[in-house]
Parts: structure tokens; C-alpha cells; sequence
């Protein structure tokens, strides 16, 4: 294993501080901070600033003025920070104060119903408003598991991996050595997290996001087809009065035909629409830092 850089060192012992820091101030003070935080990351970053200026014109090439592009990167930005110091104080809190947060729900009878089948099923989510707390939610009311990728420093793994299981109560599955615990858990008829935005570079396919072809994970598709396992979108996003409400979709179904590589790509479109339904419904709420259109078809250059 290399041994961390020094910069990492000064992010880390930096969070350190910062995660002390903000567990002792009141709550409605650090979210102020986290979005005066955002703001300040999104001007002084300028890679960051590029990368989220560039989604946001891919995504609306002919939608949004210079103007308006501007301001949602920067309500993007604010919204990330807010929310990332909000759960950094969360880590001074019960697990039953955490889930309080969630002041409205609709859609768990959808939840419900694809448990009496007993395969288990996949929460479909992206990274959009906290889906840390949809994870803490989700176990709350059902047995569950959340499919995570490892964070670049092992000792920001460790603590968000305590942070999730001890304060959330969720189980972790680390993504690469995943297939067995994901197994396991449908076997057992529990739901398992899944983060399906995002261009991982590997297992997936191209299929439509705002219009242009975006390479997209598939292995939630493959294993549901496998298994029988359901799909389900569920996002939990910040309401109009600040607090956070749950929103759970009616089942993606897969389809099951002669052709296995036609259903994956036809049930990843079905969430991707899904999914994209919900992040211009809340634009300012989803990540548009991430690269989300790098990966790019042979026949095609970069966005």
C-alpha cells in the first residue's frame, strides 16, 4: 500500500480539526457555515469550478444563459457544503436523532410490496441531496446494506465506514469485492443501496442523461436480471422549508427476453430516466462537480 502524500496528511489531520470543531457548535449554525464553506470551495478551487461549470453547460447546452450556469454551480457547491457539515455534526448525534431529520416520506409502500416476493431488491439512487441519511432511513425500517466505493485515504474510509454502520446502522459493501455480500443480502430478502449516477470507468453501458450518451453502471441491472431482485429508485432530497424529505419511486421492471445485453441496456436507461427526472427537478442538489460524460463512445471525441 503507498503511503499517503503529505497533502493528504494536511486534509486529513485538517478534517480532523474540522470534524471536532463542528460537532460542538449548534446545528443551525453549521449548515450556515457549510454553505459559506461550498461557496468559498467553488471560487477558490478553479479545477473543481471547471469541472462543475462543464456538466452543467453539457447538461443544458441551450437551456440556461452564462448567467443562470454560474449561479447553479455555485447553489451546487453551497448545498454540497451545507450538507457535508451536516453530517460531520451528525457524528456527535444517536441514530434515532439522525433519522429524525427526515421530516416527510412517500412511496415506502413501493418498498413493501417487492419484499413479498422475498429476493431481496436494490435501493436505486444517485448522489443527490443526502443519500446518506436515505441509507440510515432505509435501515431504520428494513434490513439493508449500502454498496460503497473505498475513499482515497484508508483513515477517511475507516471513519466514514464507522460513521455509517455505527450511527446509521447500515452494513457496508465495498464495491470490487462486492458480488458475494450482495448476493448474500438478497438471498436473505434485504435491500442494498446503490449509487447508479456516476461514471465509474467500468462495468457498464452508454445510454441517454440530458440527451447525450453517458456510460453508466450496469452491474445492479445484470445482478437484478440474475437474481429477480427488484429495483427501486428512491432519493432523498431537501425540501422547500430545508428540511429533508424521502421520495420512493414505483419498481424499474427488468425485462426478461432472448436478448440479455438488450434488457441490461433497457433497464439501466429505465433508471438513468428516473434518476434524471430527479436531478432537474433538483439541480442544485446533485453533483454536477463529477465527470459524469468523460467516458465517451469509440466513435466519439470528449464532450
Amino acid at each position: 500500500m503507498a503511503k499517503p502524500k503529505f497533502k493528504h496528511h494536511v486534509i486529513y489531520y485538517g478534517a480532523r480539526f474540522l470534524m471536532f470543531f463542528l460537532i460542538h457548535l449548534p446545528y443551525s449554525l453549521v449548515s450556515r457555515l457549510g454553505q459559506s464553506f461550498g461557496a468559498l470551495v467553488f471560487h477558490v478551487a478553479g479545477g473543481e469550478k471547471r469541472k462543475t461549470l462543464r456538466s452543467i453547460r453539457t447538461a443544458y447546452p441551450t437551456g440556461l444563459s452564462e448567467e443562470e450556469v454560474q449561479r447553479l454551480a455555485i447553489r451546487v457547491w453551497v448545498n454540497l457544503g451545507r450538507t457535508l457539515f451536516e453530517v460531520i455534526h451528525w457524528m456527535g448525534w444517536s441514530r434515532e436523532k439522525i433519522i429524525s431529520q427526515v421530516a416527510r416520506h412517500r412511496g415506502l409502500e413501493n418498498i413493501d410490496q417487492v419484499l413479498t416476493r422475498g429476493k431481496g431488491f436494490f435501493l436505486v439512487t444517485a448522489h443527490l441531496g443526502n443519500w446518506e441519511l436515505l441509507g440510515g432511513f432505509l435501515r431504520s425500517r428494513y434490513e439493508g446494506s449500502a454498496l460503497a466505493q473505498k475513499i482515497y485515504d484508508p483513515r477517511f474510509d475507516v471513519l466514514m465506514t464507522r460513521f455509517r454502520e455505527e450511527k446509521l446502522g447500515a452494513n457496508m459493501i465495498k464495491r470490487g469485492l462486492a458480488l458475494r455480500g450482495i448476493l448474500e443480502a438478497l438471498k436473505k430478502n434485504h435491500g442494498i443501496l446503490a449509487l447508479c449516477d456516476q461514471d465509474t470507468g467500468k462495468d457498464g453501458v452508454f445510454v441517454p442523461f440530458f440527451g447525450k450518451l453517458a456510460w453508466t453502471q450496469s452491474g445492479v441491472a445484470r445482478i437484478a436480471r440474475r437474481t429477480g431482485a427488484a429495483l427501486v429508485p428512491a432519493f432523498m432530497v431537501r425540501g422547500a422549508d430545508g428540511r429533508f424529505e424521502l421520495h420512493v419511486e414505483k419498481e424499474i421492471k427488468v425485462p426478461h427476453t432472448k436478448d440479455v445485453e438488450r434488457d441490461i441496456l433497457e433497464t439501466v436507461r429505465r433508471y438513468t430516466e428516473v434518476i434524471e427526472s430527479y436531478v432537474k427537478a433538483y439541480p442544485d442538489q446533485w453533483m454536477f462537480l463529477h465527470d459524469r460524460w468523460k467516458t465517451r463512445p469509440p466513435e466519439e471525441g470528449k464532450p
